[in-house]
């Protein structure tokens, strides 16, 4: 079979578990932040790396809820920091007790954290002290790093912890799943984190519509009539400061 093909089959088995094995999670997770949302809180993503990624495919994004916050922390981005430096920043314990004490996130908030592993310091300690605080906290990981030890000082991994929602997003160990003479390619995590989300998403709109309220929802401005169904969104100051605020 050719690598693209075969690369797809792949994508789709992965994709295909997670909907039939992730619902009940995915739904749990959509009513927890529909609820965060109508009790005026807000609703923060976080990811190391490239889980960072997945907190900028949420944010200002065409289809996506207009109800998202990226936490970006300094050290954790290959687009700004040496590569190198970020796998070890993200096994620095201390610095996610301290990414969480300096973010905005407070008591009632909702957290929907990013980390395929769920094995590192830093993924584990921002969601010990997110709950430490008071905030709901949705991980996105993988049961397949179960076997694998923790950097984190509890020998805890995401999935030993006690979080509100955990969705397992199916990805193997390694992340890739091409084998190509001896090697691996074709990473996944991204494509089926982004899955994740936007299944996510349109649950909550759902939600939203089925209580007779109309969801908040970005549409592309490269579009005839995008542009200016984005300005009238922004016409709500909660919806502006979300995305002019540095």
């Amino acid at each position: 079979m050719e690598i693209t093909r075969c690369y797809s089959k792949k994508i789709s088995e992965i994709l295909d578990a997670i909907s039939k094995t992730e619902e009940k999670n995915i739904l749990r997770a959509a009513h927890l932040i529909y609820k965060t949302v109508k009790q005026s809180k807000h609703v923060y993503v976080f990811g190391c790396t490239h889980s960072s990624i997945l907190a900028e495919e949420l944010y200002y994004r065409a289809g996506s809820l207009a109800i998202y916050e990226p936490i970006f922390a300094p050290g954790l981005s290959v687009a700004t920091t040496r590569p190198l430096l970020t796998t070890y920043m993200e096994r620095n314990e201390q610095y996610g007790i301290d990414i969480v004490k300096t973010s905005k996130l407070t008591e009632g908030d909702t957290l929907i954290l990013i980390s395929t592993s769920g094995k590192n310091a830093v993924p584990v300690s921002v969601a010990i002290e997110s709950k430490n605080i008071g905030a709901n906290v949705i991980a996105i990981t993988s049961k397949a790093y179960e076997k694998y030890p923790s950097n984190h000082s509890s020998n805890k991994k995401l999935l030993n912890l006690d979080l509100d929602v955990i969705i397992n997003n199916h990805v193997p160990a390694g992340d890739s799943v091409m084998e190509l003479n001896g090697i691996t390619m074709g990473p996944v995590s991204t494509i089926a984190g982004a899955f994740i989300l936007h299944s996510i998403s349109m649950e909550v709109a759902k939600i939203y519509i089925e209580n007779g309220e109309q969801p908040k929802v970005l549409v592309s401005s490269n579009t005839p009539e995008g542009e200016k169904m984005n300005r009238k969104l922004l016409e709500n100051k909660k919806i502006r400061d979300l995305f002019t605020l540095p």
